[in-house]
């Protein structure tokens, strides 16, 4: 029964760890106002007129179309070393007007 509890309390404390480990992630979704190619930035302004910059890397995966000011899109972020770094871009189609 002491082996069953130490596994218990060993398994409970990974997971602990872990779960403190996983960064964070959140959702920005908005319009793009400005794009820094060179920095590998662009600012995103959400529909209540929040301005977020945020950085993307190699290991961004970009959907839907090109980064472009004036797009919309819906970023999934985590923050890395003190900056906003998108996990995941996608470009999301205008509506057309009917």
């Amino acid at each position: 029964m002491r082996k069953v509890a130490a596994i218990m309390a060993i398994a409970v404390v990974c997971l602990a760890a872990v779960a403190v480990a996983a960064p964070e992630t959140k959702s920005v979704v908005g319009t793009i106002t400005r794009i820094d190619n060179a920095s590998k930035s662009m600012v995103v302004k959400d529909a209540s007129g929040t301005e977020t910059t945020i950085y993307w890397n190699d290991g961004s995966k970009v959907d839907g179309g090109e980064l472009r000011e004036g797009s919309m899109v819906k970023v999934e972020t985590k923050d890395q070393d003190g900056k906003t770094v998108a996990t995941s871009i996608q470009v999301q189609m205008p509506k057309k007007p009917y």
